[in-house]
């Protein structure tokens, strides 16, 4: 149980370290985000995780038209890395509209 728990703190905390727009210039409300925000975000995420190339013309969008999307639209889009892109969105998007800290334990 513990090994589980090791594996799975790491991942937790880097996937917080996502969340900071410290290397991210964009702003903190999703909603507001322009379609270079957008392609800012992607390359930031892939590059953050390591994910394959993400074709940005696949999410010629800005923040608003990313709302609608499910996590099957991700996925549609960007079969390895999707689920990530949207979990990391919609995590962005309820802090902002929540405005919740998500560094609290």
């Amino acid at each position: 149980m513990q090994c589980q728990q090791q594996i799975i703190n790491p991942y937790e905390n880097n996937w917080h370290s996502t969340m900071d727009n410290v290397e991210l210039d964009v702003p903190e409300d999703p909603r507001y985000w322009t379609r270079t925000d957008v392609a800012a975000w992607l390359q930031h995420t892939e590059s953050q995780h390591h994910l394959p190339s993400i074709r940005l013309d696949r999410f010629f969008m800005n923040g608003k038209a990313l709302c609608l999307m499910t996590m099957e639209m991700f996925l549609d889009r960007v079969p390895i890395g999707g689920k990530l892109l949207y979990k990391d969105f919609q995590l962005r998007l309820a802090k902002a509209i929540y405005n919740i800290d998500l560094h609290q334990s």
